[in-house]
């Protein structure tokens, strides 16, 4: 079930991307009920229940560090055994669909008690577990819908649809709070089942008598590594695990930070519009961008592209921190939007292309299993970064996205020498 290198599987990287969306919307829904359930149920003030909430979301963050690669690995496993991942996915969704329903339910009829105090953190934290279970197996996906060469431009849809669906959060949540918990956390679990009955509908049209090819369909700097053992690479799992470390710090502090205090010192007077439209309209901006990034990665080897893109980001910060006015922080945020992109559309191509295709999922795992856990830790360590100085979180946000750059660059490196040592 793999591809050529300059074909693409449209219908089953659409389906791919609905469940993609889907997993944003669960997320979604659960970060802006969270805080609601905790307030109610422990009897805390808002600010208290946030913070409590975000503790939730660190040690669900730290948690994924172990569970992305532990369950990535088991679906390379399953594929070799039963040449599909979809049954862990299929249990995983519907796991997790069950476990999500129960959050508003122990809300409604479980009452404000000791032992809802109990059971509620811990269905959460359960519930995300299960949630970052069939995350990896889901989206390495993507190398059997897409050729190496056209890794990016397929994950250009995925980019797309999770902007889309991302722009939710800041545009809609009065909305979202408006249905109430149990339509809003039903919606979202009735998307995500249907996202994954799409997906696997359309893996049954990908023809069974394609004959086998060699791993070099998805690198083929690598084709005889299919039977290496993983200790032979786990230098370019670490690397992988590093630049999503990375990649996940400098997206957390740009469109969690930076991005938001720029909009209200610059764009909020200049525009007359509030702070959630305009963040919610450059959600919306850099989802479509993807489309344009991704076309242009067909002409620029990803990883080639991915560096410039992240020096160019860290170059637009150094601009921003310049502070040349309204328009000129329009034009830097929109030149940071298009990298940014670039980069969104490579992240999962570069995992693929780091190891052999009996690996995927690990290393899918691996990078998000990184990008996880500089969240968690950034989160424990700096639990309010608002609290930083603007121009030391430029700085920082900077040196994350320069040391994604450097991590690509040594990961082309190793992955040469690899080759050579087959």
């Amino acid at each position: 079930m793999v591809t050529t290198s300059n074909q693409v599987r449209w219908m089953q990287v659409w389906s791919l991307a609905s469940v993609q969306g889907a997993i944003t919307l669960t997320w979604i829904a659960y970060g802006i009920y969270l805080p609601k359930f905790i307030e109610q149920v422990f009897g805390y003030p808002a600010s208290q229940a946030q913070q409590f909430a975000a503790l939730l979301l660190v040690i669900e963050s730290a948690i994924a560090i172990i569970i992305e690669p532990l369950f990535g690995g088991l679906s390379d496993r399953l594929q070799r055994w039963f040449s599909s991942r979809m049954p862990l996915i299929v249990a995983g969704a519907i796991a997790s669909t069950a476990l999500f329903i129960g959050l508003p339910c122990i809300f409604i009829f479980g009452g404000a008690n000791e032992a809802t105090r109990i059971i509620l953190p811990s269905l959460a934290i359960l519930w995300a577990m299960v949630m970052a279970s069939f995350r990896s197996p889901v989206l390495c996906l993507l190398g059997s819908f897409a050729g190496a060469t056209q890794l990016p431009l397929a994950a250009s849809v995925l980019t797309l649809v999770g902007g889309m669906v991302g722009s939710i959060k800041p545009l809609a949540t009065n909305f979202i709070l408006g249905l109430g918990a149990p339509a809003t956390f039903a919606i979202a679990s009735i998307t995500l089942l249907a996202g994954v009955a799409s997906l696997r509908m359309a893996m049954t049209y990908i023809p069974k008598n394609i004959p086998k090819k060699s791993s070099s369909d998805i690198n083929p700097e690598l084709e005889k590594a299919e039977s290496l053992p993983i200790r032979d690479f786990l230098a370019n799992l670490a690397i992988v695990m590093l630049v999503g470390a990375a990649i996940g710090l400098g997206i957390r502090l740009l469109m969690g930070d930076v991005l938001p205090r720029t909009i209200k010192a610059e764009l909020v007077s200049f525009t007359k519009l509030s702070p959630e439209i305009l963040i919610g309209a450059a959600l919306i901006i850099q989802a479509f961008l993807a489309l344009v990034t991704g076309s242009v990665s067909k002409l620029i080897d990803n990883k080639r592209l991915m560096i410039i893109s992240l020096g160019a980001i860290a170059a637009g910060l150094g601009l921003l921190s310049v502070g040349y006015g309204a328009i000129a922080s329009i034009l830097i945020i929109l030149f940071m939007l298009v990298c940014l992109s670039a980069v969104n559309n490579g992240m999962i191509a570069f995992a693929l292309t780091m190891v052999p295709k009996a690996l995927s999922g690990l290393t899918v795992g691996m990078f998000f299993g990184g990008l996880s856990g500089a969240i968690s830790i950034f989160g424990y360590l700096v639990p309010k970064s608002s609290n930083i100085l603007l121009p030391n979180v430029l700085l920082l946000t900077a040196s994350a996205f320069l040391v994604a750059g450097v991590g690509i660059a040594l990961g082309e490196k190793i992955t040469r020498n690899s080759v050579n040592l087959i």
